[in-house]
């Protein structure tokens, strides 16, 4: 079988629900040459039995993964994809959104924008905005960046990713170069679209397509969905000086960040691993005013000015930090 241009990387888990409006969405796709690898993680539902059916009745569209491991969680499922695709570019399904029609196409020209510049050897990723919908696929926002405070542009600076991921992967399309880089994910990585735009930021280049290519669909058996957050000024000095959860997330982004050094630290160039380190410096220094001084220094900020002042109260009270029990 001849290898396709873009492979369609389908992660699936008790998902029939949802699965044949989904699964319809990306056949449907402008774009034809193109094929879906699907892996399910160990369905106690109808899932597999949805993805037989289509794999019988779509032989050139669809092939099915099976290994016949449960790896519990997302990020490995789509990693066993991702080690197992050959196409020269990948994209990541949800299994429960609908794509619309021409989201693998605009993807696509944006790739080639950036080959064209920069080369097929420079791993390379495109990005999107999503519409949020409800279960009847209703529009709760026109926009999940500005719905969420997303900014998009922060794909470009390392800084700022090591704090808070802008992509929602199931809107990723990556290039070949990309993802032999990105196979090699380590445990530490919190998710895979997370993990694969840091390593855009540090080893390669990206291009936002500010439209929206999925209805994003929010239903009550979402793994990660689209939440409203207060925003207010009192909300957020509360979340810095007592959530847990927000300490915990510091100490897994400093995880992350530490694994990336450990994994691909010879590779990259002496200013980002200064970065990475002085990320880590930002956490763990015994000095508060270190702590404080390197985040301001290095720009390790999040979107919005009240964020950015949640986030130094955080960093001068690490030692609570650094065992949020």
């Amino acid at each position: 079988m001849q290898k396709p241009e873009v492979e369609i990387l389908l992660a699936t888990y008790n998902g029939e629900r949802y699965l044949r409006e989904q699964i319809d969405s990306l056949l449907g796709q402008t774009f034809s040459d193109l094929r879906i690898l699907v892996r399910d993680d160990g369905s106690t539902d109808e899932t597999t039995a949805i993805l037989a059916e289509y794999a019988v009745k779509f032989p050139e569209r669809i092939s099915m993964l099976s290994d016949g491991i449960a790896t519990g969680h997302p990020k490995r499922n789509f990693l066993r994809l991702m080690r197992a695709s050959t196409a020269s570019y990948v994209c990541f399904s949800d299994q429960d959104d609908v794509w619309l029609a021409e989201k693998v196409s605009l993807g696509l020209e944006a790739m080639q924008r950036l080959e064209d510049r920069h080369g097929r050897t420079t791993p390379a990723l495109v990005f999107t905005d999503l519409q949020v919908v409800n279960e009847r696929l209703e529009t709760v926002s026109p926009s999940y960046w500005k719905r969420s405070g997303i900014r998009a542009e922060n794909i470009h600076s390392l800084p700022r990713l090591l704090s808070e991921n802008v992509i929602t992967g199931c809107t990723l399309m990556i290039n070949r170069s990309l993802c032999d880089l990105a196979v090699r994910m380590p445990e530490e990585a919190e998710m895979h679209d997370w993990w694969i735009a840091l390593l855009a930021a540090t080893f390669g280049v990206a291009e936002i397509v500010p439209r929206a290519t999925i209805l994003y669909r929010q239903h009550d058996s979402n793994v990660i969905g689209s939440p409203e957050q207060d925003l207010s000024l009192g909300g957020i000095a509360n979340r810095a000086v007592s959530d847990k959860s927000r300490q915990r997330q510091r100490l897994r982004c400093e995880r992350q960040a530490e694994a990336l050094l450990r994994v691909h630290g010879e590779e990259m160039t002496t200013e980002k691993r200064h970065i990475l380190e002085a990320f880590l410096v930002s956490g763990r220094s015994e000095s508060a005013y270190i702590r404080v001084k390197t985040m301001i220094q290095y720009g390790f900020f999040r979107p919005g000015f009240l964020k950015n002042v949640a986030t130094a109260i955080q960093l001068f009270r690490s030692k609570s930090i650094a065992d949020p029990s």
